[in-house]
């Protein structure tokens, strides 16, 4: 975060800038009072030289009506009133000098240091001619003192005092008058200058509190309005980021917090609809990028005989991926790991990890699919079929601690989810035909047989021919009702298979080769163009002749006599898998139904079961691989499969 921007920065800018506004202001008052109090104290100098001339001016009254009439006298007076004028004289000498200097002593102002005030021009006049004024009234006074032999000419001083002090007071009164206005003038500046830091710093005041209060107080009210929301039940609430600092990273945090519940309960929510396993997945894959860096994820889950696992399905840049099914070793891998352990296992840097285990077969293939971090979490308490989720990122080491605690504490329901999913998808293939199946078994099973036995000792009696031909035909119907029993309780139970390593080009050429005589009897026959000579798989060899049975029934039934079912096996390299091609040159199958196909009992024969492709499907599926049908227009029906070679 930058540093400007950051709160803490803001709010102690603010505090330091009220601080130098009281320093600026105390740096103001102090020299202003300072100066204002030198002025008070010129004032009261100025007010000791009125004070001095008025003194003169006193003692030459006093004496001028109490001339002496002796010597006695006289000398008395001496002593009193000359003496005292020569101490005003003196005083008065010093406070002028005081003035012209600039200078004032300790002795005039009772302070500590001598003081020396900033005085104006007219002040400076004033003083001036207060100086020259003096000058002259000094030099006639101590003309008209004199000293005679028997002393100083009192009378003649008292007279020259009396007759030539009004210019001096009056000089005085004039420098006494500009220093007030000196005085005057400095406290209107003063007082200026107080109301300008006034209205600044009112004015900084309101836009500190202005700015806490749009950057702090009002972000705070919508996070707690925020936080109201989400108490109330609105997990989805989200709070507008104002700025770049601590309340954001609150307010983007808080944010996160909601979207997070907001995509948990809208989990839980699909959870208790009972959502596919391809909507769960996609809406991990739309919703989850917001809470953690996700480039894939994927769903796995172990296949029928334990020791494979299958890459169901997989979404990337939150896109389903139109991929083959793939099959991947589980012995000995870290998805067997994350099984056993049942925790989520990190994978921060797949490449290092997979170089060093060549064995690793699905961490193996997400390199090779540009991806380098990765989690897994395992699907197992709540799932009939154990599996593994998937999430993955292109970028090495992009799954934080954060996000590692927030997947861990979110595991448990996220392969709840997951493994209520899987349970209603199993439930979902078994509703389908459960209350049927059990129906059929009740009702059916036990009349069937009888009737079985029945028509079998019918056939084997001496009938008349048409009664031998209607007994026939009953019990060629009872024998397809038992395989259709037969086929319900196949599609319904939990397929296990029994692999081994297989050649499957030879198990295809077998199976054909049995169907020659079969084929014959609709003057039909099979082709098979085999394009590989290593096709070795895992897999189960009576569930593989029961897919094989099922599509060349359905291919002979579709195609017209005396035409050729063409099969083809070839190898697909940078899958490693097989592909197998079934065409017959019948009909091609129509659009509407070619998504109905797979459905238990939907067929469009008039003696057909509806469970065979979806039994295929099953089959097919167990060991890895995929089956996909596709309409030729003007060739007819092409059946493909893919299984992976081991």
């Amino acid at each position: 975060m930058n540093l400007v921007k950051s709160l803490k920065f803001q709010i102690t800018a603010a505090l330091m800038l009220i601080v130098l506004l009281f320093g600026g202001v105390f740096a103001v008052t102090m020299p202003a009072l300072e100066e204002q109090r030198t002025l008070n104290m010129l004032q009261d100098i100025t007010a000791r030289l009125q004070h001095t001339a008025k003194v003169l001016v006193e003692l030459a009254a006093t004496y001028a009506a109490n001339t002496p009439q002796d010597d006695a006298t006289y000398r008395r007076d001496v002593k009193l009133y000359y003496a005292e004028i020569r101490k005003q004289i003196d005083l008065f000498d010093e406070i002028t000098m005081a003035f012209m200097s600039g200078n004032f002593s300790p002795a005039l102002t009772d302070r500590s240091s001598t003081m020396a005030p900033d005085l104006s021009p007219a002040v400076h006049m004033a003083v001036s001619a207060v100086e020259e004024t003096w000058s002259d009234f000094r030099e006639g006074l101590e003309q008209a003192l004199g000293m005679e032999s028997k002393g100083p000419r009192l009378g003649a001083a008292a007279s020259y005092i009396t007759g030539e002090q009004q210019p001096l007071v009056e000089s005085i009164d004039v420098l006494r008058a500009q220093i007030q206005r000196l005085a005057a003038n400095r406290l209107d500046q003063i007082n200026r200058v107080y109301w300008s830091v006034l209205l600044i710093v009112i004015a900084v005041t309101v836009g500190i509190l202005a700015w806490f209060i749009l950057a702090i107080l009002h972000p705070l009210g919508r996070a707690v309005a925020g936080f109201q929301l989400v108490a109330q039940g609105d997990f989805g609430a989200q709070v507008p980021l104002a700025a770049t600092n601590e309340l954001s990273s609150l307010t983007s945090s808080f944010n996160q917090l909601s979207s997070r519940l907001h995509a948990i309960f809208r989990l839980i929510d699909r959870i208790q609809q009972g959502s596919g396993l391809d909507e769960t997945l996609c809406f991990v894959a739309e919703q989850f990028p917001s809470l953690l860096p996700l480039d894939w994820v994927g769903a796995l889950f172990v296949a029928g005989d334990g020791n494979t696992i299958t890459l169901e399905k997989s979404y990337r840049d939150g896109q389903p991926e139109v991929t083959p099914r793939r099959r991947f070793k589980l012995e000995k891998t870290l998805l067997l790991k994350t099984l056993e352990s049942d925790v989520p296992l990190h994978i921060p840097d797949m490449k290092s990890t997979a170089q060093c285990h060549p064995e690793y077969q699905f961490l193996n293939h997400l390199v090779e699919n540009g991806l380098r971090d990765a989690i897994f979490l395992p699907i197992g308490d709540q799932s009939p079929i154990p599996g593994v989720l998937a999430f993955a990122t292109c970028r090495p080491d992009s799954y934080t601690p954060e996000h590692l605690e927030l997947l861990t504490n979110i595991a448990k329901l996220i392969t709840h989810s997951f493994g209520r999913t899987v349970k209603f998808a199993e439930h979902t293939r078994l509703a389908a035909i459960g209350v049927f199946a059990s129906g059929i078994a009740h009702e059916i099973r036990s009349p069937l047989s009888t009737i079985g036995m029945a028509l079998d000792y019918l056939q084997k009696s001496d009938l008349p021919l048409p009664a031998g031909k209607r007994a026939s035909l009953a019990l060629q119907e009872t024998r397809r009702l038992a395989r259709l029993l037969e086929e319900i309780l196949l599609y319904a139970k939990p397929l296990k298979l029994d692999l081994q390593p297989l050649d499957f080009g030879t198990v295809l050429d077998r199976f054909l080769q049995s169907q020659i005589a079969v084929a014959q009897q609709h003057n039909q026959r099979h082709e098979l163009v085999t394009e590989t000579e290593n096709g070795v798989i895992l897999g189960d060899s009576d569930r593989l002749q029961q897919v094989f049975l099922n599509l060349a029934n359905n291919a002979s039934e579709a195609s017209p006599d005396g035409s050729t079912i063409g099969w083809r096996l070839t190898k697909n390299e940078p899958d490693q898998t097989l592909r197998l091609t079934v065409s017959n040159p019948g009909d091609p199958v129509s659009g509407k139904i070619l998504d109905r196909l797979y459905d238990p009992f939907f067929t469009t024969k008039s003696n057909g079961t509806g469970l065979g492709l979806g039994i295929v499907k099953r089959i097919v599926d167990a060991h890895g691989g995929e089956i996909r049908i596709t309409p030729i227009p003007g060739q007819g029906t092409e059946v493909a499969l893919q299984i992976p070679l081991a």
